[in-house]
């Protein structure tokens, strides 16, 4: 195998293969080929050959993610394809894990991917995200008495508008940015049946919008990306879709931050239980569908700023099982090692244990959760991602009492 910079000229056609292949793109589309080539311009990809040919890729871009009001840096590993000549290699865990040690040796302080499936990404140091809900809803029931504007329409040559107003949306604790341009256009290109709708300020700036696909006469639509700066105008939003609801049947979403849609939706049992088993089935779905790691504990440590009055002083043992798929001539090799942290307002870690303090043990992965909010010590005690004495844990769960992460922005 051999691990190269994707050269975009001379390797389009074999990635293009590649993505056909596992079913990203369609075949003999040159559309959807053209916002590939697209993707790839705004992504930083490494190739891995075999036999000479590139049969593997991953893409990454810079993104920032907030803890509580820190903005920290994130790598967004946003595509790990695979051939199909080339399965269970070991490519993809390799590059994978040769992608985040770049990137965390260019100071990215975080890494963070959407993943196909549990476990995988775990073995090179990942920590699963909590649960998101994906809400399908009746827009006719939208249950808001709030005044909305006649919108604008939104097309994909308004791409760089709906960047720029995801980059400045509000955001809460664990909101993401991925800071790429080109990958909005990419996905705003490959949707299908596309419909965007939105609403500008008085200097002309797209303030807070909705667009995904809207598939036939009466939905579902599919509403892929959401922006919007404040109360005011997500419930704007929802009073433009409940304005769609003399047609569309169905809107499915991720669930904004700021809200449980629940509490806007008329009779959300009833209405589930009517429709249950059909084409336009509402309900609501939790899913943990990406995963985080800490590539720089010190930065992401020193911005963690903890409310709780009582400090907490212990020692932490990582174990990072991402170098076991580095080659030791990488100077990055994760994380592995003692640490002594000190947890309150200020946060502050230090290499070494000090005597007399109590004892953690952690994968990176569950520690990522633990520090993120993602899980509390409890759960990853009972998962075996955490290792430590019952008080130390019940301590752990009072510091890290954090809200809920919540992306905003699928990757």
């Amino acid at each position: 195998m051999t691990i190269r910079p994707l050269e975009l000229k001379q390797d389009f056609a074999a990635v293009r293969r590649i993505w056909e292949e596992i079913g990203w793109i369609d075949r003999n589309d040159d559309d959807d080929a053209k916002y590939l080539r697209k993707f790839l311009k705004g992504s930083r990809t490494l190739a891995a050959e075999l036999a000479g040919a590139v049969e593997c890729t991953v893409s990454s871009c810079d993104g920032t993610i907030l803890h509580q009001q820190a903005e920290l840096s994130m790598a967004v590993i946003a595509a790990v394809t695979t051939s199909t000549v080339a399965r269970k290699q070991g490519l993809a865990s390799q590059l994978t894990a040769r992608v985040v040690a770049q990137e965390a040796e260019s100071g990215m302080a975080t890494a963070a991917l959407g993943m196909f499936e549990q476990g995988y990404y775990s073995r090179l140091g990942f920590g699963t995200g909590p649960y998101e809900r994906f809400v399908k809803l009746n827009p006719a029931l939208i249950n808001v008495d709030v005044e909305f504007r006649p919108p604008l329409r939104l097309t994909q040559k308004h791409a760089a508008d709906l960047y720029q107003a995801l980059m400045q949306r509000w955001r809460g604790h664990g909101g993401t940015q991925v800071a790429s341009v080109k990958h909005l256009e990419a996905e705003m290109g490959w949707t299908e049946e596309p419909l965007g709708l939105g609403y500008r300020d008085e200097e002309g700036k797209l303030t807070h919008f909705v667009w995904g696909r809207c598939k036939g006469e009466y939905g579902p639509f599919h509403i892929h990306a959401l922006a919007y700066q404040n109360r005011q105008q997500l419930l704007e939003l929802m009073a433009l879709l409940k304005s769609l609801g003399d047609q569309i049947v169905l809107v499915t979403l991720l669930e904004p931050q700021h809200v449980q849609l629940q509490d806007l939706i008329r009779q959300p049992f009833r209405n589930q239980r009517k429709t249950e088993g059909g084409k336009y089935e509402e309900g609501i779905k939790a899913e943990a569908w990406w995963q985080l790691r800490i590539n720089d504990l010190a930065t992401c440590i020193a911005a963690t700023h903890l409310s709780n009055h009582n400090t907490l002083s212990l020692n932490l043992t990582l174990d990072d099982p991402i170098r076991h798929h580095l080659d030791s001539r990488q100077p990055w090799q994760g994380i592995s090692g003692e640490y002594t942290l000190h947890l309150g307002q200020e946060c502050k870690v230090s290499v070494g244990h000090s005597k007399k303090l109590p004892q953690l043990k952690a994968s990176v992965g569950g520690f990522s959760r633990l520090w993120l909010g993602a899980a509390s010590a409890t759960r990853l005690a009972t998962s075996g991602d955490v290792t430590a004495t019952d008080d130390l844990i019940e301590n752990l769960d009072r510091v890290f009492a954090l809200p809920t992460p919540a992306t905003g922005w699928q990757f």
